[in-house]
């Protein structure tokens, strides 16, 4: 092989060794169909909630970590990714949620998505049960910004994981008018509270990181 050859292998290595190493040490797990995601505001007359049909949602983790979940839970987990479609949202009134999807854009940006960058586990919780404080970017109606919460999240007797979490946002930090309804009675309020809870069932998670089940 003549220097050259050899010097191009190596960048290759040096480049993509990495990234290919990476494809196969994670593996990408979709959540349970039981997996729901709402919202819960309020407005001059009562409070509203509006609850999301359908969400696509998927949570990569570590495959040698998670083979061994109850030492390394909070580690295995490297990436959350969930997107749900604006039109999915029903608040149980027509009007109510044609006026949402008005407000959030939904012609141009069609999903409220949320991607996790970092996440921390807390001090002294136990191996099956534990809170993380984490860290990514929320997107609505096109607009993007950093968001921390913190996630319980609880591996269940068969196997199955689950995560619960809610954030409280403004509105109008994603440059949204908060929508009104009842030809403009109805008034809702800037602040409103996102809330979710994501199973993975305990087969999928044994199946993507190559246990038997």
């Amino acid at each position: 092989m003549t220097r050259a050859r050899v010097a191009v292998a190596l960048i290759a290595m040096t480049v993509l060794g990495p990234a290919a190493a990476a494809a196969q040490e994670t593996a990408r797990v979709s959540v349970a169909p039981e997996s729901k995601l709402w919202i819960d505001g309020t407005s001059n007359l009562h409070g509203w909630t509006c609850k999301a049909e359908s969400l696509d949602a998927a949570i990569e983790v570590d495959r040698a970590l998670a083979q061994h979940f109850a030492a390394s839970a909070p580690r295995s987990v490297k990436r959350v990714e969930v997107k749900v479609p604006v039109k999915s949202l029903k608040c149980g009134h027509g009007a109510m949620d044609n006026n949402l999807y008005k407000a959030l854009n939904a012609d141009a940006s069609p999903n409220v998505s949320y991607i996790l960058a970092t996440l921390e586990a807390v001090p002294g919780d136990g191996s099956d049960s534990f809170t993380v404080k984490t860290v990514g970017t929320l997107t609505v109606a096109g607009k993007e910004n950093r968001l921390e919460m913190e996630v319980v999240a609880t591996r269940l007797p068969d196997g199955t994981l689950k995560a619960v979490g809610s954030v409280p946002i403004k509105m109008t930090d994603y440059g949204i008018k908060p929508p009104t309804a009842l030809f403009g009675r109805l008034k809702t309020g800037d602040d409103v509270k996102v809330n979710f809870e994501l199973t993975i069932g305990g087969r999928a998670l044994a199946e993507a990181v190559g246990e038997k089940k």
